[in-house]
């Protein structure tokens, strides 16, 4: 059954660009009501601005760190004040480096999981409230996780690890939430055309990231935008947008051997210009 979404809420974080602010214009075309959260206020407001040029009183903004408690907390109190309900939560910031594991130090690696990883879990646990409380809400979790959830691939190993620990923290919360009728749906992007990769390259040492991503794996964020509402209109575990990558991903987790002959060529011709430390 497909769900009606007409005047429902939902907040996304690092709606500033991207997957969010995709997914942002997306909902709001289906006539829910999106709150946009990320760093970048001068962003949010912007997209903010265009949504309500179509839909009226449909979007508002609020700058928010996932990285600490206090913004979290007053996001879901300001949504509850200004709309009076909640009804998905789209867990979506985050940011990656391009570099091998041994070259991430430790403050840098410690920081990955403190905004990819814990911004979500903070999110989960601020929102919960407002979530449970909402007569007839959809109680629906989002959380953005990666193709790289189950297959750490080199130069993105930090990364990788944050990812997979979102999508086990999804698995496990979609079983203990089931229970109260929530949706748990964890979404597993390949690569997207947004700046991510901009932001990747900015603070990475090494070689640009963008250049180093097959080109027939890169999707558009309005393409994974698509798959995500449908996936609010009607819920599933999780959102493999590029169905080649998930059948990809599915055989090398099945041949363990294979999977690690491959990698093993990729980091080979990644590094092989480099000059040794």
């Amino acid at each position: 059954m497909i769900r009606d979404l007409k005047d429902k809420v939902i907040v996304i974080t690092g709606a500033s660009s991207g997957i969010g602010a995709a997914t942002a214009i997306a909902c709001a075309n289906l006539g829910m009501n999106v709150v946009l959260s990320a760093r970048r206020t001068d962003k949010l407001e912007t997209l903010a601005e265009n949504i309500n040029k179509k839909s009226p009183n449909r979007a508002i903004a609020i700058s928010c760190d996932v990285a600490h408690d206090e913004p979290v907390q007053k996001l879901f109190a300001k949504t509850h004040e200004h709309f009076g309900r909640l009804d998905v939560v789209f867990a979506n910031a985050g940011y990656g480096i391009f570099a091998s594991v041994l070259d991430t130090n430790d403050q840098e690696h410690r920081h990955l999981f403190e905004v990819n990883y814990f911004g979500t879990v903070r999110t989960i646990k601020e929102s919960f409230p407002y979530l449970e409380s909402t007569p007839n809400s959809l109680r629906q979790y989002l959380i953005t996780s990666s193709v790289v959830s189950e297959v750490g691939i080199p130069m993105f190993g930090p990364y990788a690890a944050t990812k997979a620990a979102q999508d086990g923290l999804a698995s496990a919360l979609r079983a203990e939430l089931a229970v109260k009728d929530f949706f748990v749906t964890s979404i597993h992007p390949a690569g997207t055309s947004s700046e991510f990769f901009d932001v990747v390259d900015d603070i990475s040492a090494e070689k640009p990231a963008a250049q180093n991503t097959p080109k027939h794996i890169m999707q558009t964020p309005q393409q994974v935008a698509a798959k995500i509402t449908r996936a609010i209109q009607k819920p599933t575990a999780e959102v493999w947008p590029m169905r080649s990558v998930h059948w990809g991903v599915s055989f090398a987790t099945l041949f363990p051997r294979l999977r690690s002959h491959v990698l093993k060529g990729h980091a080979k011709k990644l590094i092989a210009s480099s000059p040794p430390s």
